[in-house]
């Protein structure tokens, strides 16, 4: 189980996260909502490990964040938004810098079930500054992949892809969860929320589940809503 116990992040005198707390099951997707500038993904880096909280405490399998950091952060495979790659490089170097497996191994693994479902053998020697959107946020989430994380944490990983993308990680995400794995996704499209066993909105710096909303509450509403509550 991953364990958000009352989370605060404050850059300066702005207050990011505010007393946050959530859980997730192992075989759980988790969906984050929420305007840009909310603390999405703020939230995520502080779960990963790359972010240390001002209080609060994070625990995976009742391995401590904080006590433990070592073994917590190899547990977690963390997507951004931005695609950390090096363009200079092929789709394969920028994988071998994730792995000790050969380049031989490394294409087998990314062959077969499950990651052949991302689809990333079929561009491994192509130099990263020449694949689309859609191929970069693949071998992003192929190369965290690679450590066999148990948390999956995934920052706006349909931005600004074509449908076909959108459904190939898509169907990994749900094959991920059936197998046990955690997800948590911050996004904007609100169809990846109908495949989340729980969705939280961020608002302010403080975390609200959306299933204790009144019934019928729409997701734009409640965007539109904290927009007001900005003004």
């Amino acid at each position: 189980m991953l364990e958000v116990k009352n989370i605060s992040v404050r850059y300066k005198k702005k207050i990011v996260l505010k007393d946050v707390s959530f859980s997730a099951d192992f075989g759980q997707c988790i969906g984050l909502l929420g305007i840009n500038g909310s603390g999405k993904s703020t939230l995520l880096s502080t779960i990963s490990g790359a972010l240390k909280p001002e209080s609060g405490e994070l625990f995976l399998n009742k391995i401590s964040a904080s006590e433990n950091r070592k073994d917590y952060r190899k547990e977690i495979g963390y997507v951004t938004q931005e695609n950390p790659l090096i363009p200079e490089l092929t789709a394969l170097d920028n994988l071998r810098l994730w792995t000790s497996l050969s380049g031989k191994e490394l294409g087998r693994c990314l062959s077969e079930p499950p990651l052949s479902m991302l689809n990333v053998a079929s561009f491994l020697k192509t130099p990263v500054s020449k694949l689309s959107g859609g191929m970069k946020k693949r071998l992003s989430i192929a190369s965290v992949l690679l450590g066999n994380p148990k948390v999956l944490l995934l920052d706006e990983p349909f931005a600004a892809l074509d449908l076909i993308a959108k459904h190939d990680i898509l169907d990994y995400i749900q094959y991920y969860v059936r197998s046990g794995g955690i997800a948590v996704i911050a996004s904007h499209e609100e169809t990846i929320f109908d495949y989340c066993h729980k969705v939280y909105l961020l608002n302010q710096g403080s975390l609200t589940d959306t299933s204790l909303l009144p019934e019928n509450t729409s997701y734009i509403d409640l965007l539109r809503s904290t927009l007001c509550e900005e003004a």
